[in-house]
C-alpha cells in the first residue's frame, strides 16, 4: 500500500539543525544533526521577500522574479536538506507533505525549497504543524455542523475594488452551494471596525479576509503585536487576537488573503515571559484556529482574488485543505504564467482535513443554468440563484427583434407591455428567493432558541404592556463597493424603529449571533431579555435594482405577521431612503401592536396619560379615546407620562378611560 503522507521534521538548536523524514507507519526513523548557516538563511529569506514585495509594488512579478525565486529555493534546499532527504523527496509518490517544525524555523519558506527544479509546494499538498514553547490558549473544540457559518470581510477600507468583487463573488459562490441542502451560511461584510470583528469573529466557522494587512517585525519600533488587518476605523491586530484567546472557540479556518499575512519572525519565547505573538498566523493558531492560510509577501490584487475563488471552489467540492491550495496554485500558474503570487501562500494546519466530505459535496449541475464559469461575467441574486448571462443576452436579443416587429405592427404600447411583463416576472422570482432565504433563517433561529432552552432556564416572558421588544436577524448582504457600506439597511431600519415606534431594539447586531455565543458558553443562568417580535432582513442588490425583504415573526407563536418588500433606488444612498424603507414596516407594527394607555388626570387645559416616551409616545402624535368620538394631540412627553389636549369631540372625559395612538396621522 502506497504511503499517502510523508513527514519532514526539523528542529533548530542555535546554528545546528536536526532534520529527518518518515511516514506514519514508521516506528523508528533516522534524523541528521548537521550545521546550518542560519544567519545566511534568514538574511536570504528576508531579502527574497523584500525583492518580491518591491516587484509587486511595481506591478510586476513575472519571469525574472520567478527565476530569482527558483534560485533562492535551490540555495535553501542545499543549505537545509542533506542529500538522502533530497533523494527521498525526489522519489516520493506521496500526495501530502506535512512539515513538523519547531518555533525557530517558521520564518523560513520551506514550501519554496526547490528539488530537481521543482518547488516542494508544487510536488506535494503541504501544511505546517508547529511545536512551540509559547503558551497556547485552551479553548473548547469547535463543533463543525452543517451549515457552516462563513464570514467574508471584503475591502473594509473601501480602496480595493477587486477585493470587494472577490468578496461578493465568493459570497455568491458559497450561497449557491445550498441548492439541495444547507451546506454553508455565508455572511458578507465590508466597512467594519476592529471592535465589530472582536465581537463577532467567534460566531463563525470560516473567516475570509480580503483587503490590506500590515506586517510589523520584532525589529520595528511598533513590534510584531501591531501586525494585523487594516479596517475602516483602525486595525485588528495581533495583540487584539492574543487578548481574545479563551475557552470560547475561535473559527476553525481563517484565510487572510492580504499582503504578508503569513510572514513572521521566529516564534522565540523568552524564559518565564510571554511577550505576545509574532504575526497573524502565530496569533490565530495560538488562540485556537485549526487552519490558517496567508501570504508570505505582497500579492497582486487580481491573481490573489482568482486564487481565493479557485481554492474555495475546490474546498467546497470535498477537496482536502492542502490539495485545494496546491491545485489553486496550479490554476493560478495556468492563468497568469510565472507570476509569483501562486508561490506566496502558506498553510498552517493538517493538509489532509476536508471541511466538506466528498460524499457531502454539492453535485455538479448537468443543466447549463444556473452554473457559472470563470469566463462568464454573471449578475444575479445573492441567494441560491444566479441569472445565466448568456441566456439573458440571447433572450434580450430575441426580445429586441420581437419588439421591433411588434412596434412596426402594433406600435410602442405593445412593446412597453412586454418589457414590463419581463421585469415583473424577474422581480417575483427574486421575491420568492428572498422569502425562502428568510424562512430558512427563521427555522435556524427558532432551533437556536430551543437549544438554548435545553441548557439553561430562559426567563419567563414578562412583557411590559407599554414597552415591546424586537430583535433583528440580518447578514449584511449588500454589494461591496465604494458607495455601499455593510449593515446600512439594518442600521437605517433600526434608526427609524428607535425614533418612530414603541419597540425597544435589543441589540445592534444580528440576534442569532448572540444566541450562538450563549450556546457555546453554556451559561448556568441566562440574563437575556427575550424579544416579542423577530425581524428577518434580506437584501438583494445588483447594478439595476435593489430589493429589501422585512419578514416579521411573532417569536412566541412563530407566526409570520407579514413579508414586506421595498424597492430602493440604486443610485441613492440607503440612509437617504430610510423613511421610504421603513414606512410600511412602521405602519404594520402600529396596526398589529397599537399603543394604548389610560387617562390618569384631567385638568382644564390638559389631559395626563400613563404612557410616555419609553412606551413610544412622541410629541405631536394623535390619540383617540377608545369607543368615543374624541381625539387628543400630545403636547408634552416625559419618560413614563405624557400630556395631551382635546382637539375634537366632547371634553367630558373621565379617568381610566382608554386611549389609543393613531399611527401616521
Amino acid at each position: 500500500m502506497k504511503n499517502n503522507t510523508i513527514y519532514l521534521e526539523a528542529a533548530r538548536e542555535k546554528n545546528r539543525l536536526k532534520i529527518g523524514i518518515h511516514t506514519s507507519r514508521d516506528v523508528i526513523w533516522h534524523y541528521e544533526d548537521l550545521p546550518a548557516p542560519m544567519d545566511k538563511i534568514e538574511k536570504t529569506s528576508v531579502s527574497m521577500a523584500e525583492a518580491l514585495n518591491n516587484a509587486s509594488r511595481k506591478g510586476c512579478g513575472g519571469l525574472q522574479e520567478f527565476e530569482k525565486l527558483k534560485a533562492v529555493g535551490q540555495m535553501l534546499c542545499d543549505e537545509l536538506l542533506p542529500l538522502d532527504i533530497k533523494e527521498k523527496l525526489r522519489k516520493s509518490e506521496a500526495e501530502y507533505l506535512v512539515l513538523k517544525l519547531d518555533d525557530g524555523l517558521v520564518h523560513i519558506p520551506w514550501e519554496l525549497l526547490c528539488v530537481d527544479d521543482k518547488f516542494l509546494c508544487q510536488r506535494f499538498s503541504m501544511g505546517r504543524l508547529v511545536k512551540t514553547r509559547q503558551k497556547i490558549a485552551e479553548s473548547n473544540e469547535r463543533p463543525l455542523t452543517k451549515p457552516l457559518n462563513m464570514w467574508i470581510l471584503a475591502n473594509p477600507r473601501g480602496d480595493l475594488d477587486i477585493a470587494g468583487s472577490e468578496g461578493l463573488r465568493l459570497f455568491q459562490t458559497m450561497a449557491r452551494l445550498n441548492q439541495e441542502e444547507d451546506m454553508i451560511d455565508p455572511c458578507l461584510d465590508a466597512e467594519i471596525t476592529p471592535d465589530e470583528v472582536k465581537e463577532r469573529i467567534k460566531s463563525y466557522d470560516v473567516v475570509h479576509f480580503a483587503g490590506h494587512a500590515e506586517y510589523s517585525s520584532k525589529s520595528d519600533q511598533s513590534g510584531p503585536g501591531q501586525s494585523g488587518w487594516k479596517l475602516a476605523d483602525g486595525n485588528f491586530t495581533v495583540s487584539d487576537i492574543d487578548k481574545m484567546a479563551s475557552s470560547s472557540a475561535m473559527p476553525a479556518l481563517v484565510f487572510s488573503n492580504a499582503c504578508q499575512s503569513a510572514r513572521t519572525d521566529a516564534w522565540e519565547r523568552r524564559e518565564k515571559t510571554d511577550e505576545g505573538s509574532f504575526g497573524l498566523a502565530n496569533a490565530f493558531l495560538r488562540s485556537g484556529v485549526k487552519h490558517y492560510l496567508g501570504a508570505f509577501w505582497e500579492i497582486m490584487d487580481e491573481p490573489s482574488s482568482h486564487f481565493a475563488h479557485e481554492f474555495y471552489g475546490l474546498l467546497s467540492n470535498g477537496t482536502p485543505m492542502g490539495k485545494a491550495v496546491r491545485e489553486a496554485r496550479t490554476n493560478l500558474i495556468d492563468k497568469y504564467g510565472p507570476d509569483t503570487c501562486w508561490a506566496s501562500y502558506i498553510l498552517y494546519g493538517d493538509p489532509r482535513i476536508s471541511y466538506f466530505a466528498e460524499n457531502e459535496a454539492p453535485r455538479k449541475q448537468s443543466a447549463p443554468e444556473p452554473a457559472i464559469t470563470r469566463a462568464t461575467a454573471t449578475r444575479g441574486t445573492l441567494f441560491n440563484y444566479t441569472l445565466n448571462t448568456a441566456k439573458l443576452k440571447e433572450m434580450q436579443t430575441w426580445l429586441t427583434v420581437f419588439l421591433t416587429v411588434i412596434i412596426l405592427v402594433s406600435g410602442i404600447i405593445a412593446g412597453n407591455y412586454f418589457i414590463q411583463g419581463f421585469s415583473l416576472n424577474q422581480k417575483i422570482r427574486i421575491q420568492e428567493l428572498l422569502t425562502n432565504q428568510a424562512e430558512k433563517k427563521q427555522k435556524r433561529t427558532e432551533a437556536l432558541f430551543r437549544e438554548l432552552t435545553k441548557i439553561t432556564n430562559l426567563p419567563a416572558e414578562q412583557q411590559n404592556a407599554k414597552v415591546l421588544t424586537m430583535a433583528m436577524i440580518f447578514d449584511s448582504q449588500l454589494s461591496v463597493s465604494n458607495k455601499k457600506k455593510e449593515n446600512l439597511a439594518a442600521f437605517a431600519i433600526q434608526n427609524q424603529l428607535i425614533e418612530h415606534s414603541r419597540f425597544k431594539i435589543l441589540e445592534r447586531k444580528s440576534y442569532d449571533i448572540i444566541l450562538r455565543e450563549l450556546i457555546w458558553e453554556k451559561p448556568e443562568q441566562l440574563k437575556l431579555l427575550m424579544p416579542k417580535v423577530l425581524l428577518f432582513l434580506e437584501v438583494y442588490e445588483d447594478e439595476e435594482q435593489s430589493l429589501v425583504l422585512m419578514r416579521l415573526v411573532d417569536k412566541k407563536t412563530g407566526t409570520v405577521i407579514d413579508n414586506l418588500f421595498e424597492e430602493l433606488d440604486v443610485n441613492k444612498p440607503i440612509l437617504a431612503q430610510k423613511k421610504e424603507l421603513s414606512e410600511n414596516l412602521l405602519r404594520k407594527l402600529a396596526e398589529r401592536y397599537p399603543l394604548r394607555g389610560l387617562i390618569s388626570e384631567i385638568t382644564e387645559n390638559k389631559v395626563t396619560l400613563n404612557i410616555g416616551y419609553e412606551a413610544g409616545v412622541r410629541m405631536g402624535q394623535w390619540l383617540r379615546v377608545v369607543g368615543k368620538d374624541t381625539f387628543l394631540k400630545v403636547i408634552s412627553v416625559e419618560s413614563g407620562t405624557s400630556s395631551a389636549r382635546v382637539t375634537k369631540g366632547k371634553n367630558n372625559l373621565k379617568k381610566r378611560w382608554e386611549v389609543e395612538v393613531i399611527p401616521h396621522l
